[in-house]
């Protein structure tokens, strides 16, 4: 089954022309989430795949986060961002903000990948 979701995985990517990276993610609450897959398009729509943010977290989701900024440094893509609503099950979620978003992108790995989520109260 793993072999089957990364797959899909590789050919999602591939049809969006992006690029997959695998690396960990350290929230800025001090949660670590080790071998995370993602795809970053050229449009800057970065996707995480089976992930949670929190340990109390009951179940693994998919996440989009449109509009991460990209800047090229030699061969490394460096990510930042601040105020993106991630997209949830497709649709926005805009009582979760990603902020402090900051990793770089080379080769087939992401390192320093680092965001907060912060979860607001939205009115009724």
């Amino acid at each position: 089954m793993k072999k089957l979701i990364v797959l899909l995985t590789l050919l999602f990517c591939l049809s969006l022309s992006a690029t997959e990276y695998i690396g960990t993610l350290q929230m800025a609450s001090g949660y670590t989430l080790k071998d995370v897959r993602v795809c970053l398009d050229e449009q800057g729509n970065l996707t995480l795949y089976h992930v949670k943010f929190a340990r109390m977290m009951p179940m693994r989701v998919d996440v989009v986060l449109p509009t991460v900024t990209l800047r090229q440094d030699d061969s490394v893509t460096v990510l930042s961002g601040d105020g993106i609503v991630p997209t949830m099950y497709g649709k926005p979620k805009p009582e979760r903000i990603v902020t402090q978003l900051q990793g770089k992108a080379d080769g087939s790995a992401i390192s320093g990948f680092v965001f907060e989520v912060k979860v607001l109260t939205l009115g009724r």
